[in-house]
């Protein structure tokens, strides 16, 4: 079996994924301050966005372009090629935290008075929309928070650099020969 991949290797890998995907949410945060009514539509595509790139990438080619430049796999703990299913299962507690942000979301839009909304700049906007999402989108973002920690210790940990996504999914990253 190759050998495992590296914290550091994970950690480029996912920021230049962020790079990659970068375009799509600059241009959807400019069509998102033209109108509610786009915000609305784009609500759902952009919270999973992420996690779409992340599952079918995974699925294809057990890459995604962060992995591919950084020459890391994503493999079944056996070596195999991943498929669909362990895709799903690796994005699967992202995809919780996205419905969450996708309905808290949709809430902040239906509630956010015009004059909020309208004629201030992206981050008073930003804050306005906050204000105006239920109190238990607080516990979702600290959730999510803890969820990322623990996987960084867990990956940290252990010998094989196994995330909890990847224990959930039987996976584990490898580097490339």
């Amino acid at each position: 079996m190759n050998i495992y991949a590296s914290f550091w290797q994970r950690f480029v890998a996912m920021w230049v994924d962020l790079f990659v995907l970068l375009p799509l949410i600059a241009g959807a945060a400019f069509l998102e301050s033209r109108s509610k009514g786009i915000a609305f539509a784009l609500v759902i595509p952009m919270s999973l966005l992420f996690a779409a790139y992340t599952i079918y990438l995974h699925a294809r080619s057990g890459q995604t372009i962060g992995k591919r430049a950084m020459r890391i796999r994503v493999v079944r703990t056996a070596g195999e090629r991943i498929g669909w299913r362990e895709a799903w299962l690796r994005s699967s507690v992202d995809l919780f935290f996205a419905v969450a942000t996708i309905i808290g979301s949709f809430i902040a839009l239906a509630v956010i008075p015009d004059s909020e909304y309208y004629g201030v700049g992206w981050p008073l906007r930003s804050s306005n929309l906050a204000a105006h999402q239920p109190p238990w989108i607080a516990w979702t973002g600290t959730a999510l928070q803890i969820w990322v920690w623990s996987e960084v210790l867990v990956m940290l940990f252990n010998k094989r650099r196994r995330a909890l996504h990847d224990f959930i999914a039987g996976t584990v990253v490898i580097s490339e020969e």
